[in-house]
C-alpha cells in the first residue's frame, strides 16, 4: 500500500489490515472516501488520481510522472490508462493513453510506475515534450539513460530522443536549449562561470541565458541573489539574459527573434577577452 497513491483497491486495503466494517466506518466518518466501486481514496489524495480512478483506469502518462516527480507538462490534462471493460468516453480535462509495449491490462494501481507511465508518454507526447520529461527523469536521478534506453521501445525515434537529452534543471531550459540548437547556434547547458556562479546555458563565450523555471516569482530573496548574480557575471563581461515562464512557453517567437539578433551582432563573442578571475 502505497501511500502517495492516494487511492487504493479494497484487496491492498485488506492486505494491510483493513476490515470490511473498517472501511465503511471510515467512509461514514469521511476519513476514507469511496472513489468507484472497489476504490478507495484519502480525501487528501492528489484530485488528477481521484479523476482518473474515477474514470475508470490509473494515473499514467505525463501525468503519473508528474506525480512522482518529473516535470510536469501536462497543462490541465490529466492522461488516464483505463480499465479495458470501460468504454464510455471520458469527461472533458481527461485523455486516454496506452502504455506503448507494456500494460494492457486493467490497472491495479492508483498511479502507474514510472516505466508504464514512460511508455505510455512515448506514445502521447510530442518531441520537446518527451525531451522535457527525460532531462527531468535524469536530473532528479530518478532514471539514468540506459534505464530509458531500456524501458523506451526501441527504433530511430527513441535513439533520437535520448541524443537530444542534456543537463537541464527544469523544463523551462530544455525547451530553450532545443529550440536555440535547432537554429544551429552552440551553446553548453549548466556551466560554471566562477567556483560560485553556474550559469543555466552559455552561448558562444559570453552570452549567458538564465531561465526562470516557474510561472510565478519565488521570492524576494531568490529575485535578489539572481540581481547580484547578474551584476557579478557582467562585471566580469558577460551579457545576461533573463527569461521568464511566460516568455519561453507564450511568447518564444519574439524571444527568438531577439537572441538571434544579438548573436548576428556577435554579443556571444570576446571582444578583448577579460582576464579570468582567480
Amino acid at each position: 500500500m502505497d501511500p502517495r497513491d492516494g487511492v487504493w483497491r479494497t484487496q491492498v486495503l485488506q492486505r494491510s489490515g483493513w476490515q470490511r466494517r473498517d472501511i465503511q466506518r471510515a467512509v461514514k466518518e469521511g476519513s476514507l472516501l469511496h472513489v468507484r466501486r472497489g476504490w478507495y481514496g484519502a480525501p487528501q489524495a492528489d484530485p488528477r488520481v481521484l479523476r482518473a480512478v474515477k474514470a475508470g483506469g490509473a494515473l499514467t502518462c505525463a501525468s503519473a510522472l508528474a506525480h512522482h516527480g518529473a516535470w510536469d507538462v501536462t497543462g490541465t490534462l490529466v492522461h488516464v490508462r483505463r480499465d479495458h471493460n470501460f468504454t464510455s468516453p471520458l469527461s472533458a480535462g481527461l485523455k486516454h493513453c496506452h502504455s506503448a509495449g507494456g500494460t494492457r491490462g486493467a490497472p491495479l494501481r492508483a498511479v502507474d510506475d514510472l516505466a508504464t507511465a514512460l511508455r505510455a508518454a512515448w506514445g502521447c507526447l510530442g518531441p520537446e515534450e518527451l525531451v522535457q520529461v527525460c532531462d527531468s527523469l535524469l536530473h532528479r536521478r530518478m532514471m539514468t539513460l540506459d534505464e530509458l534506453a531500456a524501458i523506451l521501445p526501441r527504433g530511430r525515434r527513441t535513439d533520437l530522443l535520448l541524443r537530444h537529452c542534456d543537463l537541464a534543471e527544469s523544463g523551462t531550459e530544455t525547451l530553450v536549449r532545443l529550440r536555440l540548437r535547432r537554429r544551429g547556434i552552440q551553446l553548453r547547458p549548466q556551466v560554471w562561470i566562477t567556483p560560485g556562479d553556474r550559469v543555466d546555458l552559455l552561448v558562444g563565450e559570453r552570452l549567458v541565458i538564465e531561465v526562470d523555471s516557474r510561472a510565478h516569482h519565488t521570492g524576494i530573496e531568490r529575485f535578489s541573489a539572481d540581481r547580484e548574480r547578474d551584476l557579478r557575471l557582467r562585471s566580469l563581461g558577460y551579457t545576461v539574459v533573463r527569461l521568464t515562464y511566460q516568455q519561453v512557453v507564450h511568447g518564444w517567437p519574439a524571444v527568438e527573434q531577439s537572441l538571434l539578433a544579438m548573436v548576428r551582432r556577435g554579443d556571444h563573442r570576446w571582444r578583448v577577452r577579460p582576464e579570468r578571475p582567480a
